[in-house]
């Protein structure tokens, strides 16, 4: 699992430096504060090193630069590498320990009249026995738009859906296994589907889902979308794209869903972390923060934080621990903010 990052000149930050993480590990901060981009960088990260360690020779670092670049560009959909680096500077570099093992990235903005850009990428070579895999859930559901995911990224390579997406769209094309599911996993995802009372199956082999509850059976445009997501994470375990070892992104797993599936849905993903599944989220849910804030102190476990606020053209991070209590951030700040106000108008009302 990752341990530590530093960001220099990447995007809006311009020195970020997180160590110390955990199995759960929280971002907040306001709109623009860089909470994506730092997710997305470090699922480039662990895609680049799933994919080395999958082939079955040694990867050169002509390879590894095409790969974590490539990675790169299709997650973040820049015009050009360059437009990764920190307006102003002329340089940035990437540096992540993940599974005890060094990856870094470094490139200079690319000048007039000077010719092919260095890039520098180390570590990304393949290391027999890695068991690192990494999904990205993003904040729109895939299964009503599996053919625009397709026919934009995978056919026709042009800009619109990331690579967040498209490596969804490949891992849900994988067919449910019989047997081999670690049975804490099988649980959780027996459990989601009890909740939402039926399950999302895939129709044969086609890209069509469909949920199915009791002897009723509805298209994917019937569906809710809380049900949809709760039903795309169900689907990885049962086919054992989440497992053991997997470092799991979720940007605001909250959209779409009532409180009530908030606080079940947060549980579950804390039953991943137990289970060995390394967890990244960033939120904009009191109800999220506050079922993680019970659960670390239940179970005393450690849930860095990390809150992002932006000071003009910087980007500056605080770094917490949910097991403490809830970090000041935020979400709560507007939370309390409201309430006063709220008390504030009924106060008024009453003549006080």
């Amino acid at each position: 699992m990752f341990t530590d990052v530093h960001l220099k000149n990447f995007a809006a930050f311009s020195d970020f430096h997180w160590s110390e993480h955990g199995q759960i590990n929280v971002v907040v901060g306001e709109n623009d504060t860089g909470k994506s981009h730092l997710l997305k960088v470090l699922y480039a990260i662990a895609k680049t090193v799933e994919m080395n360690a999958a082939r079955n020779a040694g990867t050169s670092r002509v390879d590894a630069q095409i790969a974590f670049t490539g990675k790169l560009r299709w997650t973040f959909q820049p015009q050009s590498l360059d437009a990764l680096i920190t307006n102003g500077e002329t340089s940035l570099r990437v540096e992540a320990l993940l599974a005890g093992k060094a990856y870094s990235c470094a490139f200079q903005r690319t000048l007039p009249k000077q010719g092919t850009k260095r890039i520098l990428v180390t570590g990304f070579s393949r290391q027999p026995g890695t068991n690192t895999s990494a999904i990205f859930l993003p904040p729109k559901e895939v299964l009503t738009i599996f053919a625009a995911i397709e026919i934009s990224r995978g056919k026709y390579e042009i800009y619109g859906f990331d690579d967040t997406y498209y490596d969804l769209l490949k891992l849900l094309r994988v067919p449910p296994t019989q047997g081999d599911i670690f049975p804490e996993l099988l649980t959780i995802a027996d459990g989601l589907d009890e909740f939402v009372g039926g399950q999302i199956v895939r129709k044969g082999i086609s890209d069509e889902f469909l949920f199915q509850r009791g002897d009723q059976t509805y298209t994917m445009p019937q569906t809710a979308d809380g049900i949809k997501k709760i039903g795309i994470l169900t689907n990885l375990i049962k086919n054992r794209s989440l497992t053991k070892g997997t470092i799991l992104f979720l940007d605001e797993p909250e959209t779409n869903l009532h409180p009530r599936a908030i606080s079940v849905f947060t549980e579950m993903l804390f039953s991943l972390a137990q289970a060995g599944v390394q967890i990244y989220l960033a939120t904009h849910s009191y109800f999220v923060l506050k079922k993680l804030e019970i659960l670390a102190k239940r179970h005393q476990m450690s849930i860095p934080f990390c809150s992002l606020t932006r000071s003009g053209e910087e980007i500056e991070a605080q770094f917490s621990d949910m097991r403490d209590g809830m970090p000041e951030n935020p979400i709560i700040d507007e939370s309390l903010r409201l309430y006063e106000e709220g008390y504030n108008v009924d106060m008024q009302r009453l003549g006080k």
